[in-house]
């Protein structure tokens, strides 16, 4: 999976990190799977980071990470990211495709500005949410407001319609499910 990071974010990664960077080779289905762009915020004095998933605009919110986190990056994005699926209602069936189907975060610097759009949008929307409702970033629950950040409308650049990135998400996650069982039926068949 690609994590596409704005160099703020990017400058964060300790070196070991930026060594998996690595060029994405998928096509089809296992490409929109694949691309997610994110961001370094700072909120209330926390290091924060946004990730937008590409496709979907599904986003996903790691609050409060420390130096050591940015090591374990990979690791922080999986837990919200699959918790966050499961925050959002999604049938276990398509929570287990996203967990079989997650791959190590590879990072670069390489950016959409509609993606990036979205995710100023987002920055947006949490720090005023925070500050409406005094409430402390260090306090939230990362998947839940991961999901609710994820049940909106949202516009996306070329598209007439607004879309709901949850609703996004679970039409991809059944699709790459789907696109894995007619794989595996074929190796069955030969």
């Amino acid at each position: 999976m690609i994590l596409h990071c704005t160099k703020k974010l990017y400058a964060k990664l300790p070196e070991k990190v930026k060594a998996t960077e690595q060029p994405a080779s998928a096509i089809g289905i296992q490409a929109q799977w694949l691309n997610w762009h994110a961001n370094l915020i700072t909120i209330q004095r926390r290091q924060c980071v946004i990730a937008v998933h590409d496709t979907t605009r599904f986003t996903l919110f790691i609050p409060c990470l420390t130096k050591k986190d940015f090591a374990n990056l990979d690791w922080h994005f999986n837990d919200v990211f699959i918790n966050t699926l499961l925050k959002s209602d999604l049938p276990p069936e398509l929570v287990n495709a996203a967990a079989t189907n997650y791959q190590p975060l590879t990072f670069d610097t390489n950016c959409n500005r509609s993606v990036q759009g979205t995710m100023n949008q987002v920055a947006q929307e949490i720090d005023y949410g925070l500050y409406y409702k005094n409430t402390s970033v260090a306090d939230i629950s990362p998947y839940r407001y991961s999901a609710d950040l994820s049940h909106r409308p949202c516009g996306v650049k070329g598209q007439k319609d607004y879309i709901w990135p949850d609703r996004e998400m679970r039409n991809l996650l059944s699709r790459l499910t789907a696109s894995s069982e007619k794989n595996y039926q074929g190796l069955m068949l030969h």
